[in-house]
């Protein structure tokens, strides 16, 4: 085995003793919680370097803070333009992976395609992605691993392409693109 395949199967042997995601969040949001009960109970504050106000640090806790977070959700979540392109990418692969579409298009798609160039291939793929949507983090990057994993190939790696083409191409593109949206 490769020493680039052994530090592969090493990195994945330790991701999969992480605890799944959503316990990950739910810790770091719960000290949070905690940090901002400490900071508000001991009155830490600090001075804002541009506007020279005083910050006093708030209890996430607090009515106010409960009260912007419950009746503003609704309009946070509205007014976030990527998820609803997200949430219609990730139904759709989420019917073409369970009815195999994606497993067949992969297969077929790499068929007669030489190994040497699937690497390019994931490359220009996720440099490009970020013209078609904002959800190019979302969809190219799993993406990226599961074809890797299709061909035989780790599919950390194909994570590792898919994750620094996407990366790159919101920074230096083929095509130029708008730096807004």
């Amino acid at each position: 085995m490769s020493l680039a395949a052994r530090l592969l199967n090493t990195i994945e042997r330790v991701g999969n003793r992480l605890p799944d995601p959503v316990f990950l969040f739910l810790w770091l949001i719960l000290g949070l919680i905690v940090l901002s009960l400490v900071g508000a109970g001991l009155g830490w504050s600090a001075v804002n370097p541009v506007t020279g106000d005083l910050l006093q640090a708030e209890s996430l806790l607090s009515p106010a803070n409960l009260e912007r977070l419950f009746i503003g959700m609704p309009r946070t979540l509205a007014d976030f333009p990527p998820l609803g392109i997200v949430i219609t990418i990730i139904y759709g692969a989420s019917v073409a992976e369970r009815t195999g579409m994606f497993s067949t298009a992969i297969r077929g798609a790499l068929l007669n395609a030489p190994r040497f160039i699937l690497t390019p291939i994931v490359v220009v793929t996720g440099m490009v992605s970020h013209h078609a949507s904002d959800a190019s983090y979302v969809v190219v990057i799993p993406l990226a691993a599961v074809i890797f994993a299709a061909a035989g190939r780790h599919p950390l790696a194909g994570l590792a392409a898919g994750f620094a083409a996407v990366s790159g191409g919101y920074a230096g593109n083929l095509f130029p693109a708008p730096a807004t949206r």
